[in-house]
């Protein structure tokens, strides 16, 4: 089997989304089929033709989502990965990983991961617009992404916060926060801090690489809104 994990997890899915079916090549074993859009009301709102399949770090990363129908354009401004695999870009990849850290299946992704992402494009065909916002792309997604987790005053004081991550800081339980000064730290950044040194590795790539470089070329930028 190409993804074993998966294509053992896959057999839970007919019996609670009965239009997906599991389909057999010689390569490899994934779902296709219809996924129905529920709206509040327990009315049909939309229905896609998808296909679920294995990714290379499944559960510790979500599988491939593709949507078949032609229901949205494939592009980025759409939330597909236009240039790759046209795979459906259900989150931002260093959230994916916190969120799969400790390994996610696959009927768990399509109720929190897959429905969701179908229902925000069909609420955008109907309104123009997602309905919760979006992340922007690039190096703007990111800061928005790590300001959404931080609500950092400042890019200098994000920077402070990154080195601190990188480097596993915990203080004592009593101890207030050095950002909201009056704070105790368990109460504010504690959990966002455990949260993204899970993936201190990709924070250092960025940090280094683009937000640093970034903030120095542009010494005035403000940091957005939190989403």
């Amino acid at each position: 089997m190409k993804y074993e994990q998966f294509e053992n997890d896959i057999n839970a899915v007919q019996g609670i989304f009965p239009k997906l079916k599991i389909i057999k090549t010689d390569d490899e074993q994934f779902l296709s089929g219809e996924l129905d859009i529920i709206d509040k009301e327990s009315r049909l709102w939309d229905t896609y033709n998808i296909m679920i399949k294995g990714s290379p770090n499944y559960p510790n990363a979500f599988p491939k989502l593709f949507e078949v129908g032609d229901a949205f354009p494939k592009t980025a401004d759409w939330h597909v990965y236009e240039k790759d695999d046209q795979s459906c870009c259900v989150d931002i990849p260093l959230n994916e990983l916190i969120l799969c850290k400790d390994g996610l299946n696959v009927v768990d992704y399509i109720q929190g991961f897959a429905i969701p992402y179908f229902a925000n494009q069909t609420f955008r065909k109907q309104e123009g617009y997602y309905l919760y916002g979006e992340y922007s792309h690039g190096i703007f997604g990111k800061i928005q992404f790590y300001q959404s987790k931080l609500k950092a005053k400042n890019p200098l004081q994000l920077i402070e916060m990154f080195e601190l991550i990188i480097k596993g800081y915990n203080p004592d339980r009593t101890a207030y926060c050095p950002f909201c000064k009056k704070t105790k730290f368990r109460k504010c950044h504690r959990e966002s801090f455990r949260e993204l040194f899970t993936v201190k590795e990709l924070i250092f790539h960025d940090a280094i690489n683009q937000l640093i470089p970034f903030f120095k070329r542009n010494p005035g930028y403000n940091l957005p809104t939190v989403i």
